[in-house]
């Protein structure tokens, strides 16, 4: 996990300006403090003059200098240089050099606060040109309150200067170490704070990944149940219509002698409900053979072969020879690849599109079919467009359910299995159908076949 700089920049910002504040609002105190301190030794000592002249002035340059420039840090040096002065001024009031390495220590410790090593440098000068003028004054013969003429030698000045130095040197690098310090802080909160919201976001995708896991178990159980159940159902699908073939070939079998011994001696109506009968019976069996079809499908594993579309068209031509010359149809069909397959139910799915692209007509309408083919990638995609009566967008779905009809038998006949079983050849064989359709325009019906599974180059 790598650190992002602008958000380190970011606290490190709102870290300096709290320390700022800080440091600030302690110095306001010191400062006062040092004032204070600085006119009770002028009642004990009777220096007024220097503590209200040099103290008082210090302090108001340095609100002066921070009323004016509050926009930049040079206060803060100023601050180190008031420190410096009010040092050298308790040396005079005190009359000593002793005390001064006390104060001269606690201003700089105090400068610590900013965490600026540079704050130390403003606070040495002045100590330094405060122990020159010292050593100057006291070497050219002038009476000093700190010690007697003469006796402020060179080695002398050096010592005083190493210790002060020293003071400051450790100061300073207390300030260099608690910034460093600060900023590596800065830098560990931010990776906490990463580790913790990665954390918190590895929670997250665990929680969603056992509940994608368990919603897939459920889907996969669900799933293995509604394969069973249809299997079920088409297992009753095939029984049962193949069960109801013999009774229903037993009625039609009396219905056709009723009518051939008796269909003379009823009146008008007996012989509506004769044929009633037969129609419905007729109706049935056309039901029970779709319902048997569609059972089928996927069921019995069909032999896979070369098949000849061009061919399988033309053969299917053939079974609706008589219509197609009654109503003048017109098939036109493209060149069509030979593909590997189960004949039978290719034969079924072009059969029933082509049939009803015959069937779904305006009576006063010529119909025209027309057959092509097209590669795409891994498939064969052929479409079937018919000029007929068109279908509603809302019903380019629900045509391929099971006995789903949209116009009454007594307008187009049949059983509302056929595109039904149509989807289910294409899906079995791994393609996919669709219609696209204009009311009044008619229909194309486009569906797919895989290359792999016709035996073509993939």
């Amino acid at each position: 996990m790598t650190e992002q700089p602008e958000q380190f920049e970011l606290q490190a910002t709102r870290y300096r300006e709290e320390t700022l504040k800080r440091s600030d609002r302690l110095m306001d105190y010191f400062l006062a403090c040092y004032g204070l301190t600085g006119l009770a030794l002028a009642f004990y000592y009777n220096t007024w003059s220097v503590a209200l002249g040099v103290g008082g002035g210090a302090l108001v340059v340095y609100y002066a200098v921070k009323a004016l420039m509050s926009g930049s840090n040079l206060y803060q040096y100023v601050l180190s240089a008031v420190f410096g002065i009010f040092t050298a001024l308790f040396i005079y009031q005190m009359h000593g050099l002793v005390e001064m390495y006390f104060f001269a220590f606690i201003g700089s410790a105090m400068l610590i606060t900013y965490q600026k090593w540079e704050l130390q440098i403003p606070l040495l000068v002045v100590m330094s040109i405060h122990y020159a003028v010292l050593a100057y004054l006291n070497n050219t013969g002038h009476s000093l309150y700190t010690a007697r003429p003469g006796q402020f030698t060179a080695q002398t000045f050096v010592i005083h200067i190493f210790l002060t130095m020293t003071i400051f040197f450790v100061c300073g690098l207390w300030a260099y170490q608690l910034k460093r310090f600060q900023e590596k802080l800065i830098r560990q909160t931010i990776l906490m704070g990463e580790l913790k919201q990665e954390a918190q976001l590895s929670q997250e995708r665990l929680q969603k990944k056992q509940a994608l896991q368990q919603l897939n178990e459920e889907l996969t159980l669900r799933a293995k149940e509604l394969a069973r159940s249809n299997a079920e159902l088409e297992q009753f699908a095939y029984v049962a219509s193949h069960d109801l073939q013999e009774p229903l070939r037993m009625v039609t079998s009396f219905l056709t002698q009723f009518k051939r011994k008796y269909y003379d001696v009823v009146d008008e109506k007996g012989k509506n409900y004769l044929r009633f009968a037969m129609d419905g019976s007729q109706h049935m069996k056309q039901i029970i053979h779709d319902l048997l079809e569609y059972s089928r499908v996927g069921r019995i594993e069909d032999k896979m072969e070369p098949v000849a579309l061009n061919e399988v068209v033309n053969d299917i031509t053939n079974i609706y020879r008589k219509e197609i010359q009654e109503k003048k149809v017109i098939i036109h069909c493209e060149d069509l690849p030979e593909i590997n397959a189960p004949k039978g139910a290719i034969r079924q799915v072009f059969q029933n599109l082509i049939g009803n692209g015959i069937k779904y007509q305006k009576p006063e309408n010529v119909a025209e079919i027309n057959i092509s083919c097209r590669e795409i990638v891994g498939h064969y995609e052929f479409s079937v467009k018919d000029n007929g009566i068109g279908i509603r967008p809302e019903y380019f779905e629900q045509i391929f359910i099971v006995f789903k009809r949209l116009n009454t038998k007594t307008q187009y006949p049949g059983t509302g299995m056929g595109l039904a079983i149509t989807k289910k050849i294409v899906e079995n064989l791994g393609g996919t159908i669709y219609v696209e359709s204009v009311m009044g325009k008619g229909s194309v019906f486009r569906f797919t076949i895989p290359k792999m599974t016709s035996g073509g180059d993939a």
